[in-house]
């Protein structure tokens, strides 16, 4: 998921680490970062496998700064992570929310297959939920009180998924009629 970020990142332009890491918050919300510790390492594996370049960018009164720059080599491997249906996972969510943000790189048919792959994981996490949901009513290891507790966050989990789900189908029917 990191290399799909990183990949689909430089596809518009050269970046820094540290504006890849505030991409990255950006897409991923405040909550979630990638940590210096875990980009600087795959930004060197990136360039080892020949799918970046780094280069020193020097900027006024500061020390200089690792340029990533992705190569031939490294556009034809998004395009394969892009292509790939995503693995189910505790990192899928936000691997779609990635994919999604890089459907301006996409064509019409890639863009219908990444949207398709979200839908079907989307409308699977829903089905998943109502089964919870109906089997946590009749739950005889935990007090109805703790049960109906529960119930609550279920609600809550279906409503934002129900929602995900309409707002796929509505982001996929677009797209299909593009």
């Amino acid at each position: 998921m990191y290399e799909l970020f990183i990949l689909g990142q430089l596809m518009d332009h050269s970046m820094t680490g540290y504006s890849l890491r505030k991409a990255f918050i950006a897409i991923a919300g405040g909550d979630q970062a990638i940590s210096f510790g875990t980009l600087y390492p795959l930004l060197d594996k990136l360039e080892q496998a020949q799918e970046i370049s780094l280069s020193f960018k020097t900027v006024d009164n500061k020390r200089p700064q690792k340029l990533a720059t992705i190569t031939d080599k490294g556009r034809n491997h998004f395009y394969e992570l892009i292509n790939t249906t995503v693995a189910i996972n505790k990192q899928t969510q936000l691997t779609f929310l990635m994919k999604v943000n890089f459907l301006h790189l996409l064509n019409q048919q890639q863009q219908v297959f990444v949207l398709e792959d979200f839908q079907d994981f989307s409308k699977d996490k829903l089905q998943h939920l109502q089964r919870r949901q109906a089997d946590l009513k009749n739950n005889k290891h935990m007090v109805q009180a703790d049960i109906d507790d529960v119930l609550l966050v279920k609600q809550l989990q279906i409503a934002w998924t129900q929602t995900q789900v309409d707002w796929v189908s509505q982001l996929l029917k677009q797209r299909r009629e593009a």
